[in-house]
């Protein structure tokens, strides 16, 4: 079976889903943001899936991006992957759903671990009427306010060291996804027991609340459109003091999807599917772990110079020497085959009627010119091989003076 995958990339976790005829199955990554970007773990997600949870052959990856900087960190770490903007998205798995109703004029309400953004946007087209991002409310802020309640009412003692707020860290976040079914929750771990009530947690977080619906309203107004819904997406979603707060204070209906923290990985996949669907798609491949660009390009420059290679080797017969003199180039024999050259045309010889004055002796001998004398030969060269170089005759030296005579000698 070909399948497709979809991902959305959080601050704090990679999102993969696998959507199919029994529903869609889906594997959280947790990022370690002090140690890694969530950019560059979608290629090592993939992987992860296809290889330990027997994904069967995967032609087609969607991943939703938020911004034109996340797109781009994501393709530098995986390039065979279908980018799609998380509104995309998201109407697109609304729409499958069927939960959206009649309702034409939307705004998303996305609630993540790193922040809030919000955006107005036409359902049937698709445009973006107006949007706006915040980090002044988000998962982590919640959790770190679970922490430090926990911490100011000495109910758990503080971390000793950083695995110690590690694990706190981590309790916090459980308590706070439980408490979305339930009314209060009991964490235990080092330092003590986390209790924490869904009372408590409305108290601690009230005010963050209330100031994205604030923020909510700014959006729409500056939008100019009058929205049917508010559709409560991303894993913020699922705590209840956000649906009602929007429902009382923008006065619309609110609808949150089953697994709102899945819905932009899911829509990806149902992109991407709906690419690989059409009539002029690629023969069906593997997933294959993308490669470094940097080695891409070194590759692209060692072809350059491998095709300059075999062009200078086989690009012609001559090559110009330094002086421009053209040189002989030994070349393979060629296998072509060769047109035999034309039979000569026979010589015309005139009729026998015609008549042919034929000189007689004399005139023949008078007529042939007496051979020229035969040239010298060249003289034999002084060393075989080498031409004869002839010095021209040297003049004899001239006399020399007469010696003094010497007295006495």
């Amino acid at each position: 079976m070909v399948s497709v995958l979809g991902v959305s990339v959080g601050a704090s976790a990679v999102r993969v889903a696998h959507p199919d005829d029994r529903g869609a199955a889906s594997w959280t990554f947790p990022v370690d943001a002090a140690r890694e970007r969530p950019e560059e773990l979608v290629a090592d997600s993939v992987e992860t899936v296809i290889a330990e949870h027997a994904v069967d052959e995967v032609h087609a990856i969607g991943v939703a991006y938020r911004d034109q900087a996340q797109a781009a960190a994501v393709q530098a770490a995986m390039a065979d992957c279908r980018l799609v903007p998380e509104v995309t998205a998201a109407l697109r798995m609304l729409e499958t759903s069927g939960e959206l109703g009649d309702h034409s004029t939307l705004v998303l309400y996305d609630l993540g671990s790193s922040g809030l953004t919000v955006t107005v946007v036409d359902r049937a087209t698709g445009t973006v009427f107006g949007t706006s991002r915040t980090d002044e409310i988000g998962g982590d802020l919640v959790d770190r306010l679970i922490r430090d309640h926990q911490l100011e009412g000495k109910r758990i003692a503080a971390p000793a060291d950083e695995a110690g707020e590690s694990e706190l860290a981590a309790r916090c976040r459980r308590a706070k996804e439980e408490l979305s079914t339930n009314t209060a929750v009991c964490v235990p771990g080092d330092g003590g027991l986390l209790l924490l009530s869904q009372d408590i947690l409305d108290s601690l977080i009230v005010r963050g609340v209330e100031a994205s619906a604030r923020l909510t309203r700014e959006v729409i107004e500056l939008s100019g459109r009058s929205p049917d819904a508010v559709v409560l997406i991303g894993g913020g979603a699922h705590i209840p003091l956000v649906a009602s707060l929007m429902e009382s204070w923008l006065a619309l209906p609110v609808i949150v999807p089953a697994q709102p923290e899945l819905v932009a990985a899911e829509g990806a996949a149902l992109v991407a599917q709906e690419h690989s669907d059409s009539a002029d798609r690629l023969p069906t491949q593997k997933f294959v772990r993308p490669v470094i660009r940097g080695g891409a390009l070194a590759g692209g420059a060692l072809a350059v110079v491998a095709v300059i290679g075999l062009g200078l080797g086989v690009g012609g017969s001559h090559l110009q020497s330094s002086d421009g003199d053209a040189r002989p180039v030994a070349t393979e024999p060629s296998n072509a085959e060769v047109s035999p050259s034309p039979a000569p045309a026979p010589v015309s010889t005139p009729p026998p009627s015609a008549a042919v004055s034929v000189p007689d002796a004399a005139e023949q001998e008078a007529s042939v010119p007496e051979p020229a004398p035969a040239p010298a030969p060249a003289p034999r060269p002084l060393i075989p091989g080498l031409p004869q170089i002839q010095l021209p005759p040297l003049p004899p030296p001239p006399p020399l003076p007469p010696l003094p005579r010497i007295p006495g000698l």
